[in-house]
């Protein structure tokens, strides 16, 4: 499997996979075109696919804060039929970018990939939000040091 930037048309799969994944995702109910648009336009950071046999079978996207140090976020963390190992890939991927010393991730207790999958990859919850996502749907900040 390669982990990499996507062309155009990986985002297109890339698109399908996010709606699959994603049911009840703000952005990700929109059409294909509103979705894709969304990705193509993103300049908080970089988006990355996880390709095998020519086809996208996940992505993430990382956007880059800074606080007098880097932050990097991971969202939108996906998979086809929820492979926990391309997602487990990606974000080891994401983590060797060198460009934060720290990684947050939020999960939303109703994703199909759960905020304990993230803790054996070595992060730590860091804290909880009510109703941040969704009314009365908890949402979990994990966060990992880098370095």
């Amino acid at each position: 499997m390669e982990i990499k930037k996507p062309d155009t048309e990986e985002l297109k799969q890339l698109v399908k996979i996010y709606k699959e994944f994603f049911p009840v995702h703000a952005i990700f109910t929109k059409s294909e075109e509103d979705v894709l648009n969304y990705l193509e336009t993103f300049l908080e950071g970089d988006i990355f696919v996880a390709v095998k046999d020519n086809e996208v079978v996940g992505g993430l996207v990382i956007a880059w804060k800074e606080y007098g140090h880097t932050v990097a976020y991971l969202k939108h963390i996906a998979a086809k039929n929820a492979d926990k190992e391309v997602i487990k890939e990606l974000v080891q991927e994401a983590e060797k970018t060198g460009k934060s010393g720290k990684i947050e991730i939020h999960i939303a207790e109703g994703e199909k990939i759960p905020c304990n999958f993230y803790e054996e990859l070595g992060y730590e919850v860091e804290g909880k939000l009510k109703s941040h996502y969704r009314k009365d749907e908890t949402c979990y900040i994990l966060g990992k040091v880098i370095g």
